[in-house]
């Protein structure tokens, strides 16, 4: 339906206002046609395409469930580092949810899916757009070389108004904002999930840093120990009660002990640095971490139940969303395949004189409806491109639900068997001090070699590093629960508007 409405009329701003009130068929029509396309506007023929089941099946339990969450309650820590009691942590985690620069990136780009789903609402309403321009023009002529040059001039001055409106009638537009709605939503997800990241990376750098400090300790002290053995077989060698291959034997324990120094200095340092980059701070920035004991966990977290994770876990969200606009995509695309409705009205004023641009102008109001004939099946394939897109999401949310569950199962077996490790390191270790005691005795009895003892002693010695790092590594299993079970900081934590004010 096509209305086109050109009159000229050289009159004042008084004159024009009468013209419209006479010419009522005219304005009837148009306001027909106004209605039926507002009205139009609510319209949705086209019902929404089912979305596919989700080919993943969610088990009802975790296969060590029983074993770990008896007594626990099921409900997410939010801010569950401060179950480690530790204040200094507390303080390293909050430091770096406003400082990191990952979560400053995923803050920008909240903003960046907030303007661009602002901008697609925009889209609905009516656009007027405006022109003022104006020109001079001067010719100069000569008849003949007696007479002198006859110069003429004018001036023109025009302006326009333009105005449009596209009735969104089969909801493509509407689509579009649900899409980008969507988008918005995901990249909110997306900041969650790597603040709960940054949470778990933070915790286990602060373990790692605690850990090597203690392992440290240990070996000084384990140097000390070397020493003073040196010491005594050099005093038991000139006493002519060892051999100079005890001395020498003594010595390489000692040796070896030593060596092992600079790579835990070294693994401090790197440690000390990545703590620093996760918290925004420039790296060479001394970060305080002054706590010398491993922290207490829990012995008990309560995993809850797979379904569970479909809420806590940000990384599933982020999928799910994605997933609902390409659904949107192909509302979009199935309306891209209908007629639009599009109402235009411009005014155009033209004038030698500025003070009498207003009086002279053209107006034109129309209506159009607009449809594709024939475009040799390209949106027919959009449609078709946009079904496979909400395909491929669908199987990525199905691959993060799956991927979700198998991480808690990991972790779960992970803490199990680590604690088994553990205890059975630390009989390894009572076994081995009684190794020790008895390679002694026989050594000072004559009964034995100096390497039997010194065989022993390097056990413990490695044995007792060992069990200070595999204790961390629980420590850190549990942090990793905490982690893929999707507990998370709260919204108040990881607060845009601080990070907005800096930026400003």
């Amino acid at each position: 339906m096509v209305f086109a409405f050109i009159s000229t009329v050289k009159c004042n701003s008084i004159m024009v206002l009468n013209f419209f009130r006479t010419d009522r068929m005219i304005r009837l029509f148009c306001s027909v046609v106004c209605v039926f396309l507002l009205s139009a506007s609510g319209c949705k023929t086209m019902a929404p395409e089912p979305l596919a089941r989700m080919p993943v099946k969610m088990p009802e339990t975790f296969s060590i469930q029983g074993q770990i969450s008896e007594n626990s309650p099921g409900v997410p820590i939010r801010e569950w580092w401060t179950a480690m009691g530790n204040m200094e942590l507390d303080c390293l985690v909050r430091q770096g949810l406003k400082g990191n620069y990952d979560l400053k990136v995923k803050r920008a780009r909240i903003d960046q899916a907030q303007a661009s789903l602002e901008k697609e609402e925009a889209s609905l309403a009516p656009g007027l757009d405006f022109s003022l321009g104006g020109s001079k023009k001067h010719s100069q002529t000569k008849i003949n070389s007696s007479r002198g040059a006859v110069s003429d001039g004018s001036h023109s001055w025009d302006g326009s108004l333009t105005g449009s409106y596209t009735v969104d009638v089969w909801g493509e537009a509407a689509a579009g904002i649900q899409a980008k709605v969507h988008a918005l939503e995901g990249a909110r997800q997306d900041l969650n999930d790597a603040s709960l990241a940054l949470t778990a990376d933070i915790s286990r750098t602060w373990i790692n840093i605690i850990s090597v400090r203690n392992r440290l300790k240990l070996l000084h002290s384990q140097i000390k120990v070397n020493t003073t053995h040196l010491d005594l077989q050099k005093l038991r060698f000139f006493n002519g009660r060892a051999s100079a291959l005890d001395v020498s034997q003594q010595r390489e324990s000692l040796a070896k002990a030593m060596s092992t120094v600079p790579l835990l200095e070294k693994e401090e340092k790197q440690l000390l640095n990545s703590l620093g980059f996760l918290m925004g701070e420039t790296p060479g920035q001394p970060v305080q971490v002054s706590t010398n004991d491993l922290p207490a966990m829990g012995e008990k977290i309560a995993p809850g139940i797979p379904a569970d994770l479909l809420e806590n876990r940000s990384d599933i969200q982020a999928a799910r969303v994605r997933l609902m606009a390409s659904q949107s995509g192909v509302e979009a695309a199935r309306a891209d395949l209908l007629p639009s409705f599009t109402l235009n009205a411009s005014a155009l004023f033209s004038s030698g004189s500025l003070d009498l641009l207003f009086h002279n102008w053209v107006a034109t109001l129309g209506a159009s409806l607009a449809g594709p004939l024939f475009d040799g099946g390209q949106r027919r394939a959009e449609v078709e491109r946009t079904r496979a897109v909400v395909r491929e999401n669908l199987n990525l949310y199905a691959k993060t639900v799956a991927q979700a569950i198998r991480e808690v199962e990991d972790s779960l077996v992970g803490i199990d068997r680590q604690k088994a490790y553990i205890h059975q390191l630390e009989q390894e270790l009572e076994v081995t001090r009684l190794t020790l005691k008895d390679a002694r005795v026989q050594y000072l009895n004559g009964q034995s070699s100096y390497l039997n003892y010194l065989t022993a002693w390097s056990a413990i010695e490695k044995l007792e590093r060992q069990l200070v790092s595999e204790r961390a590594g629980l420590a850190k299993e549990q942090i990793s629960l905490y982690r893929v079970m999707g507990w998370q900081a709260p919204e108040n934590t990881i607060n845009t508007s601080e990070q907005n004010s800096e930026v400003n």
